[in-house]
């Protein structure tokens, strides 16, 4: 008989229906706005799930419970991230002493695991009741069979027999839940035996037309629902009160011969079409779950992709952990995948992001003691300046300290607290010693104004000097000149680089008129430049020549070489040949230039 058939053969072999679970009923349960959870902040949700516990049936509330969890466990493991930052970034491991462990607890932890324990306590203590009652309502349905079973053989009037038989029905279908394992097997063998006692009744044809007639106007209201379950569009509700309706129906008697395929067709019209909704909506999110998987393989990349050789420094690694942070937001903003993506996914983002922070902490477990080394490197820096703040040997000390705050700037990171306190006893320590200079250099400039009147006057000699076309002469007076400028002592500093420029302007524009050997010409020059420079009292200067002579003298020295190992070309070549002549005068060329290279780094060091 068509309407005899197992439900579960109706369907497609990718959707076959199982029975409602308790959290699938739709029976009325309260409903909580789990939307509203995450406004709330952590005391009032705790609040708010406990009186769920408290109220709600236990069975109808996991999506809530599980949303909550969520969203306490979330918050309790970014406070923990943010405190374990914190602790890092302010505890100093000292060599020698154990080092100090982090210990956190999330406020409420507590509190919120009571009230979870006494929801799982209670969820179980239902569930463990349900199975008891389901076995119990089991054996209520086996009994009821054995006794529809002995109504073939009774002795009794046909009535009599029917009403008993009315009366199974009505307990058979008041008996509640049994275990899924049964459930099949079971209603098959109980509407076998229904169909047996109506085979038996064909003897009284009147009260089998009054049973199919009461089981068709039953069906016909099941078709009715089903149709009206067709138009639904929340699909997962539409689902679950489908599989209702088929359980309805099974309850249900047999229905005249005539009846039983219009009516079973009508009824499985709704149910195929709740059936191709529900695949094609999964069918369709099967693609989207292609694409987010992607998606959050692409995110695991990202994390594979950093360049860990470049995260050398705190701002690097600040900077990468923020990234990461977003990678975890953009995480939770993809769309869902199936149970096997997200195992295979999920685990590999969490391997990734475990294998970042053991890194991370790697490198801050050695900046640390980095840290430390560099401290003490600080603190001896410090204690060599404040050594020498009221020192009055002037330009070595102010060497020294500069020298001393170069060195601070390449002594690499120390814990900020200590290091702003080595800081400031170093400013002022060189602070100290600077203003004791700068009143040294007010007072020498005193006296210095005296040596200002004389060479301003003596420059306008030399300004009026004109070459009288004697080399020899002209020379000499030049060179007597410049030893004169010197004899007559320092000026004042703010009137060193000006004075200094416009005598050494005139020494140059006179020797740049007289016929004399380039060479002796260019040295005259140089040491002319030189001297004023001492006069500035700038001896970073000085020192920038003497960088660039010794750069000279290398480029020099290496050209040379190049040239003498060319030569080893030319030794079966005639003394005459003009390329061999060539090669020579320019070895001698540059060894010419190498000695005077040379000859001028020596007179650099004298000064």
């Amino acid at each position: 008989m068509m309407e005899e058939k197992n439900v579960t053969n109706q369907v497609d072999d990718k959707e076959i229906i199982v029975t409602s679970t308790p959290e699938q009923t739709t029976e009325t349960v309260i409903q909580i706005d789990m939307a509203k959870y995450n406004d709330l902040d952590t005391e009032s949700l705790i609040e708010a799930v406990t009186s769920l516990v408290d109220t709600a049936p236990i069975q109808s509330i996991k999506a809530q419970i599980d949303e909550a969890k969520k969203i306490f466990y979330d918050r309790s493991n970014d406070a923990y991230k943010a405190g374990l930052e914190k602790f890092k970034s302010e505890t100093v491991k000292v060599e020698g002493e154990e080092a100090e462990e982090f210990e956190f607890i999330f406020p409420l932890t507590s509190s919120f695991k009571t009230v979870m324990e006494t929801y799982r306590t209670r969820r179980n203590a239902f569930y463990a009741d349900q199975e008891k009652q389901m076995s119990g309502n089991l054996k209520i349905k086996l009994d009821l069979i054995e006794e529809l079973k002995g109504l073939l053989n009774a002795e009794e009037k046909m009535k009599v027999t029917f009403e008993h038989f009315k009366d199974i029905q009505i307990r058979w279908k008041a008996v509640g839940q049994v275990p899924k394992t049964e459930l099949n097997n079971l209603w098959q063998t109980y509407h076998h035996h229904v169909e047996n006692f109506f085979d038996y009744l064909r003897i009284n044809n009147d009260l089998r037309d009054i049973e199919f007639k009461r089981n068709l106007d039953l069906k016909t209201a099941l078709c009715v629902k089903a149709e009206i379950v067709a138009e639904e569009e929340n699909l997962e509700a539409a689902f679950i009160v489908l599989q209702e309706l088929h359980e309805a129906w099974k309850e249900v008697g047999p229905v005249g011969r005539d009846h039983r395929e219009i009516v079973w067709d009508r009824f499985q019209v709704s149910t195929k079409i709740v059936h191709k909704k529900r695949n094609d909506f999964y069918e369709k999110r099967k693609e989207s779950f292609e694409d987010n998987f992607k998606a959050k393989l692409e995110l695991c990349e990202q994390i594979e992709n950093i360049d860990y050789s470049e995260l050398i420094h705190h701002n690097k690694w600040q900077k990468q952990s923020d990234f990461i942070n977003t990678l975890r937001e953009d995480w939770k903003k993809v769309g869902p995948i199936s149970r096997e993506q997200n195992d295979l996914s999920w685990t590999r983002f969490m391997d990734l992001i475990k294998a970042f922070n053991v890194k991370k902490n790697d490198f801050y477990r050695e900046l640390k003691k980095g840290q430390k080394e560099n401290l003490d490197i600080k603190l001896k820096i410090v204690e060599k300046a404040e050594a020498l703040a009221e020192s009055t040997d002037w330009q070595e000390t102010s060497n020294v300290l500069k020298k001393l705050q170069s060195d601070w700037k390449n002594s690499g990171m120390a814990p900020k607290k200590e290091a702003d306190v080595l800081w400031t006893r170093l400013r002022t320590a060189c602070n100290a010693f600077f203003d004791n200079l700068k009143k040294q250099h007010e007072e020498q400039d005193k006296e210095y104004e005296g040596n200002l009147v004389v060479k301003q006057d003596f420059l306008k000699e030399v300004e009026a000097y004109t070459p009288n076309g004697d080399t020899k002469k002209d020379v000499e007076t030049i060179k007597g000149f410049i030893n004169s400028w010197k004899e007559m002592g320092r000026v004042p500093r703010k009137n060193v680089k000006a004075i200094e420029s416009s005598f050494r302007g005139l020494i140059d524009a006179y020797f740049e008129q007289l016929d004399m050997d380039k060479a002796e010409k260019r040295d005259i020059q140089f040491k002319t430049k030189m001297e004023a420079i001492v006069a500035e009292g700038d001896e970073s200067k000085l020192n920038d020549e003497l960088y660039r002579m010794q750069q000279s003298a290398k480029k020099s020295k290496e050209e040379l070489s190049l040239l003498e190992n060319n030569i080893s070309f030319f030794k079966n070549a005639k003394d005459d040949n003009p390329l061999l002549k060539e090669v020579r005068k320019n070895i001698e060329r540059q060894k010419e230039k190498f000695e005077e290279i040379k000859s001028r780094m020596t007179y650099l060091r004298s000064l």
